[in-house]
């Protein structure tokens, strides 16, 4: 019986080195190649958005005091601009078309019954910003500004509306939360001139200033 049994064990230990030979070997596991996302911070391209915002302190100036100061309301539009970055100093050129609801009414004993409102503006900007972070940028802005100013007398059943052309100035900042998609928070002081209203009462020559806050969301190519 022990005979047997050391055939037994012979015969497995000389058939092992076959059967190892027998089973695949497992390759080695090549390492992961690490790509690099591109920087966040990058902010030159084209980009394109949307903002909502609102008007303080706007004044339908004019001079023949009527009472059209203090005046309020929200606004929203579109915005579209590029940028180009060198180092961490960013120039640019943006534009936007924004509808409003600034409006402020009159009324006196004259009598007089005049409604101004502006319905909608529009600006052409260069922007210069340093981007303090990879994916913050800090900047001020200026340019031309024109926007349609209307004016509406009760007492005499007319209307009037003209275009005016003036100036924006302003600054804000702007964050990326990705690669494409980024947010900004802007203030604007613009002032549109003055026109004459033949249409309306004492044809008073008025014209607009306006301060604005506005946050949007902008998608960079």
């Amino acid at each position: 019986m022990k005979k047997i049994l050391w055939a037994v064990a012979a015969a497995a230990t000389l058939a092992t080195p076959a059967f190892a030979a027998d089973i695949p070997r497992r390759q080695p596991i090549a390492d992961t190649v690490y790509v690099p996302a591109a920087p966040a911070g990058v902010w030159t391209g084209f980009y394109v958005g949307a903002h909502l915002g609102g008007a303080f302190g706007s004044n339908f100036r004019n001079n023949v005091g009527y009472g059209l100061g203090g005046a309020s309301g929200f606004l929203a539009g579109v915005q579209a601009g590029y940028d180009y970055q060198f180092n961490r100093v960013v120039l640019g050129v943006a534009g936007d078309l924004t509808y409003s609801t600034v409006s402020r009414r009159y009324i006196d004993l004259t009598p007089s019954d005049i409604r101004a409102k502006q319905d909608w503006s529009g600006s052409l900007r260069a922007r210069l910003g340093y981007a303090v972070q990879d994916n913050m940028l800090l900047y001020v802005t200026g340019g031309l500004a024109l926007g349609n100013v209307r004016l509406n007398d009760a007492v005499l059943a007319t209307s009037q509306s003209r275009t005016a052309l003036g100036w924006t100035v302003g600054a804000g900042g702007e964050y990326k939360f990705t690669q494409n998609w980024s947010g900004l928070l802007e203030y604007r002081y613009t002032d549109l001139g003055r026109g004459t209203y033949n249409a309306i009462s004492f044809a008073p020559r008025v014209g607009f200033t306006n301060h604005t806050i506005r946050t949007g969301l902008n998608y960079r190519f």
